[in-house]
């Protein structure tokens, strides 16, 4: 085989295999991470959510603040062949990013909602990312949920991100449960004061991110407006 054609087939095969991805592959900028959301809960059920982020960056990028979220909570088996679903509405979305305004915005397509802003290039270091935005319509009435409490409103919350929730209400919190699929759920969190916490690790049960949690509130049912309900 001559040296040209010997250098075409070298060519070729390095052609065909391609560039091993690590010889591209930017470092990681991100050192480290935590979030933390804080849902404070009116009578009626509607709510308005915090969610707190702290990055340690090791070298200079942009980041994005917020989720991706389904805008519906599956209520539990009515023995329909098509599960009911409550739906969520979500406005008023304001960020800021070392305390400087941010352009937050919410995009639906279907039935994903897109929650939060970006920024092109943050230096090195420390940031801190707050969202806040408001959300109604993600509560029924307890019994229609589960007729052994018989009284009350329950609020469905999903996180935008992994971290730590906090709970307030302006009514008592009578029980926070974790649902992975409704109505498989289990008790989470903790009352400390008159919030209650859950923590990141009980958002993440057993490798499994947690579908939404179920937070019960003793308030007047009269004050909740009728729920949007469908399949």
């Amino acid at each position: 085989m001559s040296s040209l054609a010997a250098l075409a087939l070298t060519t070729l095969i390095v052609t065909a295999i391609g560039v091993p991805s690590w010889v591209d592959a930017a470092p990681n900028p991100l050192r480290s991470k935590s979030a933390e959301h804080t849902v404070s809960i009116a009578a009626d059920g509607s709510y308005s959510v915090r969610m707190d982020t702290d990055l340690e960056l090791a070298l200079d990028a942009g980041w994005s603040f917020g989720g991706d979220i389904h805008d519906g909570f599956r209520l539990p088996d009515t023995e329909s062949l098509v599960p009911p679903y409550l739906r969520a509405h979500y406005s008023n979305p304001q960020g800021t990013i070392d305390s400087t305004t941010a352009d937050a915005t919410i995009e639906t397509e279907l039935h994903s909602v897109d929650i939060g802003f970006s920024t092109d290039e943050l230096a090195a270091g420390s940031h801190r990312g707050v969202l806040d935005y408001e959300v109604a319509g993600a509560a029924v009435l307890t019994a229609d949920v589960d007729a052994k409490q018989g009284h009350g409103i329950v609020v469905y919350f999903r996180p935008l991100d992994r971290g730590d929730l906090v709970i307030e209400s302006a009514a008592p919190i009578i029980s926070v449960d974790c649902e992975v699929v409704a109505p498989h759920s289990e008790s989470c969190g903790e009352k400390k004061g008159d919030t209650w916490t859950v923590s990141g690790e009980e958002l993440l049960r057993d490798h499994t991110v947690i579908d939404a949690v179920r937070i019960t509130i003793d308030s007047d049912p009269k004050s909740l407006p009728a729920p949007e309900i469908d399949s």
